[in-house]
C-alpha cells in the first residue's frame, strides 16, 4: 500500500492541444453530438479548461495504490465502497467524498482497466468483484458496504451474489437487468421500454463489446473523437440541467491522460462473451440475499419496476423515487445521494 499523488506531464497537455488545433471536422449530420456543440466543447478544452484544478481537487484526497489499484480512502467510520461506471471515473465522486466522509470511512477506487488503475490489465465484472473484495480485504475490512451505478451496480450485485457474508447491504442507482424475457408480462411496459432502450440507444454497448480494439484506435488517437464519445453520454443519460462541461471534460481528460479507454471497454466484451450478468441469476431463479436500497432516480437510462426487482433481490429494504436526476448523481444531485446513504447506514 503506497501513498499516490496525480500529476499528468506537462509535455502531455502540451501534445493534447496540439491534436486539437489539427482536429479534422466531420460534416454536420443527424445523431449523438451536433458539430457545432462539438467545436465549442473543443474550443472551450483548448482555450479556457484548466486540468490543474481537477488534478489539485483528486490530491486533496488521500490516495493510495493498493496491489496495483488506485484508490482513495477517507474518513472513519463504517467502510463504503463506492463504485463508478462507464464514462466515468473517480471524478464522478469529488463532491461527495468530503460529506461521506463523516460519517463513513470512503473508499473510492478506479476499476481495474480505468484511471490510474490502468496497469491491472482487461476485467470483466466477475473479476472486478474479486479485486474489489481483495481491495477491501487488504485496507483491513471482512465486512462493508457497497454503493455504486452503472458497473458500479454490476459489481455490487456480483460482490452481494459472490460475498453474501461480506458485503452488509447494497446501494444501487441503476439496476443491471437488460434482457428483455428477465421481465414478467406483468411488467411489459417496462420490458417494451427496454427493447426500445436496446434498439435506439444501445449501439454503444455492441460496438464496445464487439470490436473493442477497433473501436479504441481512433478513440485513443483523436481527443475530439473521445470526447464526444463522452460528452454524449453525459447529455443523453442526465436530467435536465446535465452536468457541467467541466466535469465532462474532467472526465474525458482521466481516460486521455491514462490512456485506458480501450482497457475501459473490456467488461462490455466480458458480458457479451459469457461473463456474469445479473440476469443470469434472474433465469436460474437465484436471488442476491444481501439488503438492497435502491434509488429510482427519473432520467435513469433504464427503469426497472419493483416487481422485476424482487425476482433478482431477496430483501428490498428501501425503494426511493427522488424528483430530479439521471445516471450521475453524484455529479447532477450530490446532495441527495449523500442523504440516501446516510439512511442507508443506519
Amino acid at each position: 500500500m503506497e501513498r499516490f499523488s496525480i500529476h499528468v506531464p506537462e509535455d502531455v497537455l502540451l501534445d493534447l492541444g496540439r491534436r486539437l488545433d489539427a482536429t479534422r471536422w466531420p460534416t454536420d449530420g443527424p445523431g449523438g453530438v451536433g458539430l457545432t456543440d462539438a467545436m465549442e466543447l473543443a474550443a472551450y478544452w483548448r482555450d479556457e479548461y484548466d486540468w490543474r484544478v481537477a488534478e489539485d481537487v483528486l490530491n486533496g484526497f488521500e490516495q493510495y495504490i493498493v496491489d496495483g489499484m488506485h484508490c482513495i480512502v477517507e474518513g472513519d467510520g463504517p467502510p463504503l465502497l463506492l463504485l463508478h461506471g462507464w464514462p466515468s471515473t473517480v471524478w464522478e465522486f469529488s463532491r461527495v467524498i468530503a460529506p461521506l466522509r463523516e460519517h463513513f470511512r470512503v473508499v473510492v477506487p478506479s476499476l481495474p482497466g480505468y484511471g490510474w488503475s490502468v496497469g491491472m490489465g482487461r476485467a470483466g465484472t466477475a473479476e472486478m468483484a474479486d479485486a474489489m473484495h481483495a481491495l477491501m480485504g487488504a485496507l483491513g475490512h471482512r465486512e462493508y458496504l457497497v454503493a455504486g451505478g452503472d458497473w458500479g451496480a454490476h459489481i455490487g450485485c456480483r460482490m452481494g451474489y459472490a460475498f453474501p457474508d461480506a458485503v452488509r447491504a447494497l446501494h444501487l442507482n441503476m439496476l443491471p437487468i437488460r434482457s428483455p424475457e428477465s421481465f414478467s408480462d406483468s411488467a411489459s411496459e417496462a420490458r417494451e421500454a427496454l427493447a426500445e432502450w436496446n434498439r435506439e440507444e444501445g449501439g454503444y454497448i455492441q460496438i464496445m463489446g464487439t470490436k473493442p480494439q477497433t473501436l479504441a484506435y481512433g478513440l485513443s488517437d483523436s481527443p475530439v473523437g473521445l470526447m464526444t464519445w463522452i460528452a454524449e453520454k453525459f447529455d443523453t443519460w442526465t436530467d435536465a440541467l446535465g452536468v457541467p462541461r467541466d466535469d465532462v471534460l474532467t472526465t474525458t481528460m482521466i481516460y486521455w491522460a491514462t490512456e485506458s479507454i480501450g482497457p475501459s471497454f473490456w467488461p462490455y466484451y466480458a458480458r457479451l462473451h459469457g461473463g456474469f450478468t445479473l440476469d443470469q441469476v434472474v433465469q436460474a431463479g437465484e436471488k442476491i440475499t444481501v439488503p438492497l436500497t435502491f434509488l429510482d432516480f427519473p432520467k435513469e437510462i433504464v427503469h426497472v419496476p419493483r416487481e422485476v426487482a424482487a425476482l433478482a433481490f431477496e430483501d428490498i429494504e428501501r425503494w426511493e423515487t427522488p424528483d430530479y436526476g439521471g445516471h450521475f448523481p453524484a455529479l447532477e444531485v450530490p446532495d441527495v445521494l449523500v442523504e440516501s446513504l446516510r439512511r442507508f447506514s443506519r
